[in-house]
């Protein structure tokens, strides 16, 4: 039996505040094949495409990105594991969250890669969350949030007959991949109560992927280099219920491994090599010039190309080829190296009813590590020729209460608390020579470890007025933050939100929502801040950035056609940008505001489910934009994705088999994020279509049987959630996959 557990009230606010045009058909139900899923306690929140674990066990997806993908407002940049940027209606990873049983950090190791692991094969459900959130939202909830909840043994055997369990399961992909999982988990009645476990395990080998049709690189090939990654997740997880009162511990580890590049967004096979002219302030000659390419490149017979110009037209340079004349690819300036990246989470978790009202509570602890081998010539990691080790490592509580006073109020209140310490593989101490010569300098003081902590608490109620829902939240946020110099800042912030439903009919709702949310300073990226480029303080006046959403919209659910949609403006101030070091001649900077941001725009959404057949259409278009000349348009800030669309046909062919297409199509676009940056820099436009199957043998969800053939028609593009360049890495080309999962 489907369950979702939430009073009346929770319930319709949820309901009505759910944008389901890109979600499951039979919205508002998120709970499926006997999972319940707890509300994520944002009250009144907008929120999109719930993922039950009955949908993904319907499909062939290993990854968030083909989990999402008919969501239109979220997009993941090319490759594999943290080569992908993600953004959340265009607004980058430095402002997003991915949670996993409510841990999470704002911490990055270097803004050339994604921040963000999540295994979806570890979780029961996802969701996401948009824009600025309500007071319940937790820290740092600005522009919104992939939160995810672990697998459960309970939840699992919930409406079983038997009290253990096993699940197992294969995949494989012809571009290029293969897979396989397992599970066992159990119940047993004791004295004290009902104890239950899990462990699961997960691998995923993938290997250097083909782009589309037509792609091809200076090697001659259409191979994306350095994109193959070996990703493997082991859960453990076990819980004691005892009457009203529930305590779970768990361990998550993911694990990626493999050859990977400097920066990780990039693949420079498809950047040619080049040799200037002067070099620390010398004229060279073109003898120079080829004694140098036979001293680093032996025995490659490499030669002068075409010249290199200037805006004055004068020769500055030659691009270089190789005995045949063609061009050279730059492979040697990304230098792919052995790496692992590991993300651990040990959470402790309390559900239960108190006196004081039903409690959720969770202390956690996450550790983030990247392991590299010798890499010399890595200059983010500052040339080590030994093995290093990089990490972050984040503490975290969360206490939420909800109380009933009345059948139509409910009223929550909590608190937040979340410490980060980034641990660089080394740290420079006073008088040590660092910078790029010739601009170096000597270190005024030892480099420490980063610190910040978080602190919130809040208050939130809804209420009931016959057909209008009000949901009002206050929320105050602190923090204090150590800089890499031992420079301390402090401060805090009073965050007001709003919600408003009106019930028109059964069918329709209409509902708004105006909320400010603050995230406290970013700390310097852990690969720079061991001091080799010089300083990162912070200025004495530094506040968080502060995010004012104000969003409208309406849900239409008849049960057979569904519709909604949201315009939405948000406005965020106190904006940090980037931070100057020693490479660009700078001694010492600081974290600092530096402009304001703004986004605008709008989703819409339409299905239909009859019979056998579902379908839906979603469109979704942001404006993201960044005031203020040191702002950056990297990434992890902000990106102009073009106008969205996404589409889906679904068709029974019989009770256990359904086949369908799945559609998304981006249009092209020219903006830029910067207000400044004037010159174009044009995105093209892409359609990719999907075709699947998922065939239940015993006609229930103990197995599946799914195939796909993901872009169908082979083309080859480039994603928008990343930059718009020749090296920026593609989408895979036409991949034909087959998937099995049996549960016992």
């Amino acid at each position: 039996m489907n369950k979702f557990q939430l009073l009346p009230l929770t319930l319709a606010v949820s309901a009505a505040f759910t944008t389901t045009a890109f979600a499951a058909v039979s919205q508002p139900k998120v709970v499926l094949a006997g999972d319940t899923v707890v509300s994520d306690r944002q009250g009144a929140k907008i929120k999109t495409n719930v993922v039950t674990l009955r949908e993904k066990d319907e499909r062939t997806a290993t990854d968030l990105r083909g989990l999402l993908q008919g969501e239109p407002a979220i997009d993941f940049g090319g490759g594999n594991g943290t080569s992908q940027f993600i953004s959340i209606r265009g607004m980058g990873q430095n402002s997003i969250d991915t949670k996993i049983d409510n841990a999470y950090t704002d911490s990055q190791f270097l803004y050339h890669q994604g921040r963000f692991m999540l295994d979806p094969q570890m979780v029961k459900v996802v969701s996401v969350q948009k824009g600025a959130g309500f007071a319940s939202a937790g820290i740092g909830a600005t522009n919104g949030a992939i939160v995810t909840k672990t697998l459960d043994a309970d939840e699992l055997l919930r409406n079983s007959d038997k009290d253990y369990g096993f699940k197992v399961g294969a995949g494989l992909s012809t571009n290029k991949g293969h897979s396989y999982h397992g599970s066992a988990f159990g119940k047993a009645q004791t004295g004290f109560g009902q104890v239950d476990a899990l462990v699961s395990y997960n691998k995923v080998d993938e290997s250097d992927y083909k782009g589309g049709k037509g792609y091809t690189n200076l090697l001659g090939n259409d191979v994306v280099t350095s994109s193959a990654l070996d990703k493997s997740s082991f859960l453990a997880k076990a819980g004691l219920t005892a009457g009203d009162h529930r305590f779970v511990v768990s361990h998550l580890n993911q694990t990626h491994k493999g050859i990977r590049g400097v920066r990780e967004e990039f693949d420079f096979a498809n950047s040619d090599l080049t040799i200037d002219i002067e070099k620390k302030g010398k004229i060279r000659t073109e003898a120079d010039l080829l004694a140098e390419l036979n001293k680093d490149y032996p025995g490659q017979g490499y030669k002068l190309g075409k010249k290199i110009n200037d805006k004055d037209n004068k020769v500055v340079g030659y691009h270089v080829v190789d005995a045949n004349g063609r061009q050279v690819p730059n492979l040697d300036r990304n230098r792919p190296a052995y790496r692992e990246t590991i993300q651990k989470n040990i959470n402790l978790e309390y559900q239960g009813k108190l006196p004081l009202g039903n409690v959720t509570a969770n202390i956690y602890k996450q550790d983030n590590l990247r392991h590299d081998s010798a890499n010399k010539n890595n200059g983010y990691l500052g040339g080590f020729e030994k093995p290093v080790t990089s990490k972050y490592i984040t503490h975290g509580a969360n206490f939420n209460i909800d109380t009933y006073p009345m059948t139509d109020l409910v009223v929550k209140y909590g608190l937040n608390y979340r410490h980060q310490e980034l641990i660089p593989a080394e740290k420079k101490r006073k008088g040590d020579t660092v910078g790029r010569s010739p601009k170096t300098f000597d270190l005024p003081v030892d480099i420490i470890n980063q610190e910040k902590t978080d602190i919130g608490v809040y208050a939130e109620a809804i209420k009931d007025y016959g057909p209008w829902t009000l949901t009002g939240g206050l929320r105050y946020d602190h923090f204090e933050f150590t800089a890499m110099d031992g420079k301390k800042r402090k401060d805090g912030n009073i965050n007001p939100s709003l919600g408003v439903i009106y019930q028109v009919n059964p069918d329709l709702s209409v509902n708004g929502v105006l909320n400010m949310a603050t995230r406290s300073p970013r700390m310097y990226d852990t690969l720079l801040a061991q001091g080799h480029r010089g300083i990162v303080s912070i200025d004495d006046d530094t506040k968080a950035e502060l995010a004012k959403n104000a969003e409208i919209g309406f849900n239409y659910n008849n049960g057979t056609v569904f519709a909604d949609g949201s315009i939405f403006y948000q406005k965020t101030e106190n904006a940090l940008g980037n931070f100057a070091n020693s490479r660009h001649g700078v001694k010492i900077n600081s974290i600092k505001n530096v402009g304001h941001m703004t986004n605008k725009g709008y989703e819409l959404g339409v299905g239909y489910a009859q019979g056998p057949l579902t379908g839906r259409i979603g469109v979704s278009e942001s404006r993201p934009e960044l005031v203020g000349v040191q702002l950056s348009g990297n990434p992890e800030f902000a990106l102009p994705v073009g106008r969205t669309w996404t589409a889906s046909l679904g068709y029974k062919v019989m009770d256990n088999l359904e086949v369908g297409i799945n559609n998304k199509s981006v249009q092209g676009t020219d903006r830029a994020v910067l207000s400044h940056k004037t010159e174009p820099e044009y995105r093209p436009g892409y359609s990719v279509s999907d075709i699947y199957a998922n065939w239940k043998p015993y006609g229930n969800d103990k197995m599946n049987v799914n195939f796909s053939v993901n872009n169908v028609f082979d083309k080859n593009y480039r994603p928008h959630s990343e930059r718009a360049s020749v090296i920026a890495l593609p989408g895979a080309g036409r991949d034909f996959r087959v998937g099995v999962n049996f549960t016992y």
